[in-house]
């Protein structure tokens, strides 16, 4: 990663390693031990330090989150992502009393250091969600060490054990929160018939019931299904279709070389470009401890309930995917769609239904909360190169208006699918961010 000074402020350039690079498209394809004891002895809140600690342990868990071997869908990243980034603010957050926690890590133990609270928070975490053999477990608890004493810290410190406790809070609460039963043989009702999603090539659909998961901060997983999506007979319907007839198709497509390349760009996941977007924006702003523990924290909380409230959509409505539509356009019904048996997409075909956007969804749920922390405009050009490809954007809902194209391009997603996706994306952002991780005025654990 690389960090530009010019002269109208910051560029923030983001290149993402061998890890992201080898992460699969957002179609590819985590149980945790109870709490700890709490320690006993209450101590006055903690002032916050510099919140590099977070950032570098964060790195730790993306890289372990994006590692081909654990083969974690994308929404299977955001609900890791999310375990992890709350363990470390509750760890640090309980200590500093700056935000409410998540859960009540219980009163800190007097002296304890909250840079030592996050990374044995992170550690304890990492330990536990990911079956690490022995070379991974090794290099985890050698960067563990190698922490403590980058940070001047003992590994007596009494802010590890209260990291732990936070941790080990965490993990027990998601320990049935239904992912581990999310993945099941599953046919839509109705399959073959116009409109009705079909499993191509026999493929198992992706996690049926991840919209069954239990929300971080959701009330449900269908709090803000949208409507379902235009009918076969519509104008509507017609736009989109014809829409990506033309421009989502592999060979003879309108798509200019940009446009291909775009649509290549977002088959990352959005844990996978939208992370390093949120670090360098924390590291140009130099946010303390707990501020920086809060806006991942925030993130990932956002992400991961988006990802359920879209897949609770999605296997709601089973709507089809462009290529068999088209493919079935003249069996539709729709005066104006045109059928093409040969037509195929850019990019191949996500095995779960189409609507609405998962991408979109959970792209729009990040860049909102990035929104509502430092405001649309980062103040300088946001530019993320993946896999080769560079892109540049002037606000974070700029990302969401290419991603919303993309999809478009790739030949996977009708318009209106992403444009849903965006908004349903917002609203769960907006909803996370009003009830969870406030800042506490007068300080205390869960500003009590």
């Amino acid at each position: 990663m690389k960090v530009k000074k010019f002269s109208k402020g910051l560029m923030i350039t983001i290149s993402l390693g061998v890890v992201i690079l080898a992460t699969s498209a957002y179609a590819s394809t985590c149980e945790a031990p109870a709490p700890g004891t709490m320690v006993p002895l209450v101590a006055s809140a903690q002032p916050a330090q510099s919140g590099a600690v977070v950032l570098e342990w964060n790195q730790h868990a993306v890289a372990l989150t994006l590692l081909p071997a654990f083969a974690l869908a994308p929404v299977q990243q955001t609900r890791v992502m999310a375990i992890i980034q709350i363990a470390v603010h509750d760890a640090v957050n309980g200590i500093t009393g700056d935000y409410e926690t998540y859960l009540s890590p219980g009163p800190a133990p007097e002296n304890a250091s909250p840079e030592a609270a996050a990374i044995a928070a992170a550690h304890h975490t990492l330990k536990n969600l990911f079956p690490l053999n022995p070379t991974q477990a090794a290099s985890l608890d050698a960067a563990y060490a190698n922490s403590l004493a980058a940070h001047g810290l003992s590994a007596l410190d009494p802010g590890i054990e209260y990291g732990r406790s936070a941790a080990a809070a965490i993990l027990a609460s998601r320990a049935n929160d239904n992912s581990a039963q999310a993945q099941f043989e599953y046919t839509a009702p109705g399959a073959g018939l116009p409109g009705i999603w079909v499993r191509l090539n026999n493929a198992p659909a992706l996690l049926p019931g991840w919209g069954n998961v239990t929300p971080f901060v959701l009330r449900s997983g269908s709090q803000f299904r949208p409507d379902a999506p235009p009918t076969l007979d519509s104008e509507q319907y017609a736009r989109d279709y014809n829409e990506i007839y033309k421009i989502g198709v592999l060979n003879g497509s309108t798509r200019t070389d940009e446009q291909t390349q775009i649509a290549n760009f977002w088959r990352g996941s959005p844990t996978a470009i939208w992370n390093p977007v949120l670090a360098q924006v924390i590291a140009a702003r130099d946010l303390d401890l707990s501020a920086t523990a809060r806006s991942f924290a925030l993130l990932y909380l956002a992400s991961a309930d988006a990802s359920i409230a879209c897949w609770d959509a999605k296997y709601t409505y089973n709507f089809w995917r462009p290529m068999p539509a088209i493919r079935s356009g003249d069996l539709d019904g729709n005066d104006f769609t045109a059928g093409d048996l040969a037509w195929s997409p850019l990019l191949a075909t996500p095995p779960h239904p189409e609507y609405p956007s998962g991408h979109s969804t959970n792209s729009s749920a990040m860049a909102k909360i990035l929104e509502l922390l430092f405001g649309d405009d980062p103040g300088a050009p946001v530019v993320v190169t993946l896999t080769g490809i560079t892109r540049q954007w002037d606000t974070f809902s700029e990302g969401v208006d290419e991603v919303i194209e993309a999809r478009i391009y790739s030949g996977i997603h009708f318009r209106t699918a992403d444009e849903v996706g965006a908004r349903l994306g917002r609203q769960v952002a907006r909803f996370v961010s009003t009830h969870a991780l406030r800042r506490c005025p007068k300080g205390g654990s869960r500003c009590s």
